[in-house]
């Protein structure tokens, strides 16, 4: 593929990572090596497998070339050099193989950045887990993907059948890299193009259709209102001034089905629910350390995929946000997700959203020095407590050379002064809750992961009881 330069989204994950602020994203999948071809999955077999499909994602063999002075946005260029053997690791878990040892592994793999020479992903074959199961665990930089990209990628990179469907992988020729002097040459280009064109695109959209761009404005003006209007977010338990290097990974799951029957007896959406079971877990936690819970909100940042159908496969980032306020005190389960559905709904009708993603896109054209700078200052501003993000997948079997899903656990990365994020997906019918959280700022991270799964157990007997 000839290079192309990352959006400003996709750079400004790579701006903000720090030795103590790691900006990948990864999940780690529980396979039943049972429904494969002898009742196994090799490491050598996996290798085959998803060597055979890296045509269908050609950002896995290509690198992050950075422009000469920082005048531009880096580009994407096929690695010369790749080798899916780099990208694989396999490792083991010692006895007895459980959640607690999974975690531990985990969470020292999350606790180190990627190597940037390389193309920004790594995948590790895990064995050893109680029951003969085995894991993968993924970890690829957020610069790549985002949450509903990485579930289009699963779509293509895993089967739906149990028959393993090795595919015959295309001839990879890689396009020669740019030399130092192409690639400052194509930036100073842009630079002096590209505003011009969006000035006279902009220029004649207000031409042609002036009220369609002054609602756009409005959208938006409305939206920084919206924002702007919650105020600063209350003081919470995992706030910090500066997330450390190393990090903490706990696990929940339960059947996807069990959200969907709390939502049709006590009303609200699925992510609704989601977001009161965390929510009630937080209680639990605050209660179990003697905090202050009466009256009490932490405000999650909630992220929202604005990507259209049509880009089904586009790697990349199209996302924006939105912020919720979670009741964390004393009330009952069916209290408290009536309080956060009614939050939402106002939210929705809010333009926060679209006002969200402008200010996110507002670097486009700026200098990449600026566009840096503008974005560790907006993060370090306290806009949020906790990240409470939900991305939903396919409800059907799947597999992975063979051997069945049984639940995934995705991960997110830590804001550097929010020491915590709770990512959720929903995958062959298994709802699957990743914690990640800063080393020092939550030791409990087991005891908040049970919290959360006693938060469901309530909204459950709430919605048999109505």
């Amino acid at each position: 593929m000839p290079p192309v330069r990352l959006t400003a989204q996709d750079a400004q994950y790579l701006y903000l990572e720090r030795p103590n602020q790691h900006m990948h994203v990864g999940g780690v999948m529980v396979l039943d090596p049972s429904t494969g071809p002898g009742g196994a999955l090799r490491f050598e077999d996996l290798v085959a497998f998803i060597g055979s499909r890296l045509h269908l994602a050609p950002r896995f063999r290509q690198r992050v070339l950075p422009v000469p002075g920082n005048v531009a946005r880096p580009v994407w260029a096929d690695d010369a050099d790749f080798d899916v053997e780099f990208h694989m690791r396999r490792a083991a878990l010692p006895h007895p193989g459980g959640r607690r040892e999974l975690a531990d592994y985990v969470q020292r793999v999350m606790s180190r950045p990627l190597d940037r020479s390389k193309p920004l992903w790594e995948m590790y074959f895990i064995e050893g887990l109680e029951d003969g199961m085995v894991a993968l665990l993924t970890k690829v930089h957020h610069c790549m993907i985002d949450g509903i990209s990485a579930i289009d990628l699963a779509t293509v990179m895993f089967d739906f059948t149990p028959e393993p469907q090795v595919l015959s992988p295309e001839r990879w020729t890689p396009d020669p890299e740019p030399s130092r002097a192409q690639l400052l040459l194509d930036a100073l280009r842009e630079q002096a193009v590209n505003p011009v064109s969006a000035m006279a695109s902009a220029a004649r959209t207000l031409a042609t259709a002036p009220a369609r761009a002054a609602d756009t404005v409005g959208a938006v003006v409305s939206g920084a209102r919206d924002m702007l209007g919650m105020g600063t977010p209350p003081k919470g338990p995992f706030d910090v001034a500066r997330i450390g290097p190393n990090r903490r990974f706990a696990m929940a799951e339960a059947p996807v089905q069990r959200f969907k029957d709390v939502k049709h007896a006590l009303g609200g959406t699925v992510n609704d629910v989601i977001l009161c079971t965390v929510a009630g877990g937080l209680h639990g936690l605050l209660k179990a350390r003697r905090e202050p819970t009466r009256n009490r909100t932490l405000r999650a940042m909630v992220p929202v995929s604005v990507r259209a159908d049509a880009e089904k496969m586009v790697l990349g980032n199209r996302v924006s946000m939105i912020f919720v306020d979670l009741p964390v005190g004393a009330m009952s389960a069916a209290r408290r997700l009536s309080l956060i559905t009614e939050h939402t709904k106002d939210l929705k009708e809010s333009m926060m959203a679209v006002s969200a993603e402008t200010i996110v896109n507002l670097g486009t054209w700026a200098p990449p020095t600026l566009h840096a700078l503008a974005a560790r200052l907006v993060t370090r501003a306290r806009w949020f407590n906790l990240v409470v993000s939900n991305v939903p997948g396919p409800q059907v079997p799947m597999y992975v050379a063979g051997s069945k899903l049984v639940v995934s656990y995705p991960i997110m990365p830590l804001a550097e002064n929010v020491a915590l994020s709770v990512a959720v997906t929903s995958l062959a019918g298994t709802m699957g809750f990743g914690l990640s959280s800063d080393w020092d700022a939550l030791p409990e991270i087991d005891f908040l992961a049970a919290a959360i799964q006693e938060s469901l157990d309530d909204l459950t007997k709430a919605a048999e009881q109505a």
